[in-house]
């Protein structure tokens, strides 16, 4: 089985796109036309353990994809040669996450979790960027960067497997704040333009212009999409329950009845938007979103 999400990657430079996954033993990359990319597929030494992470830090291609192998690391590069320069080769215990890249004032951060509670803010090579004093027992829910007036005003914003929400400041501490008795079942997201809070039913949406509540009738799933359009904020919830894709405007409303969709959806943001998603039955389903 496929482990994560599918990565499209322009190895070439040349505008022509491939496709970038793993499994559990191999890492992929195919081309348009189904063709492996030499020389992928490659096998890895040991069982990898989590999704790949693929970071493109310049926007410019050279991509690095670091393979989480329980508490080991290794870093490849696009054609499948492992970086030398990578400098942080294995953690005390398991690794829990899909490692994440973050850039902020010019500099970077990388990401990782372990099972015991370390945290690890590193740069490109793997070099430990701040050091973290306390523990950090995450969930499975993404890092929020927040950015301040410096980089030291700034931080990160994550759930731990309490419910309650985590800050994570870039000067090594750590602050723990209580947030409408969470669980570690919601959803707590917060960037510099707006807070979404998924709790049971509920959606709850909150910016500097609008702040809404939404109740569906039952679960929705924890993956919401978040675009903002001119002015206007369009969100996309799906509800697997229902086999339902909900779209919100920025007052909380229903733009128009949901749509019908069985599998995960993927937004298309050009000219129009476009939502693309499946149905058990095989069928693929494009909606054009006027």
């Amino acid at each position: 089985s496929i482990l994560g999400q599918i990565h499209q990657i322009d190895r070439f430079n040349n505008k022509k796109l491939q496709y970038l996954f793993n499994t559990t033993d191999s890492i992929y990359l195919i081309d348009r036309n189904g063709n492996h990319v030499s020389p992928f597929p490659i096998k890895t030494s040991e069982k990898i353990s989590q999704p790949i992470a693929v970071f493109d830090y310049d926007k410019n291609h050279k991509y690095r994809l670091l393979v989480v192998m329980d508490n080991k690391l290794t870093m490849y590069n696009a054609e499948g040669k492992q970086i030398s320069g990578w400098q942080f080769l294995n953690t005390n215990s398991n690794i829990t996450t899909t490692p994440e890249h973050y850039q902020i004032f010019n500099k970077d951060y990388i990401v990782i979790s372990e099972q015991n509670g370390a945290t690890h803010l590193l740069n490109r090579k793997g070099e430990s960027r701040t050091q973290m004093y306390d523990k950090l027992n995450r969930s499975d829910q993404k890092m929020n960067l927040i950015k301040g007036k410096s980089l030291y005003e700034s931080k990160f914003i994550t759930m731990n497997d309490q419910g309650q929400i985590i800050s994570l400041n870039l000067n090594g501490t750590i602050d723990t704040m209580e947030v409408q008795s969470l669980s570690k079942n919601d959803q707590y997201v917060k960037t510099e333009d707006y807070t979404l809070l998924i709790k049971g039913k509920k959606l709850i949406f909150s910016s500097i212009n609008n702040r809404f509540e939404y109740n569906f009738n039952s679960l929705p799933d924890h993956n919401p999409q978040v675009l903002f359009i001119d002015d206007s904020v369009v969100i996309f919830v799906r509800n697997k329950n229902e086999n339902l894709i909900y779209m919100l405007n920025e007052k909380g409303d229903l733009y128009t009845n949901p749509f019908f969709g069985t599998t995960e959806f993927s937004i298309i943001q050009q000219e129009n938007i476009k939502m693309i998603v499946g149905s058990h039955e095989g069928i693929i389903y494009n909606y054009k979103i006027n």
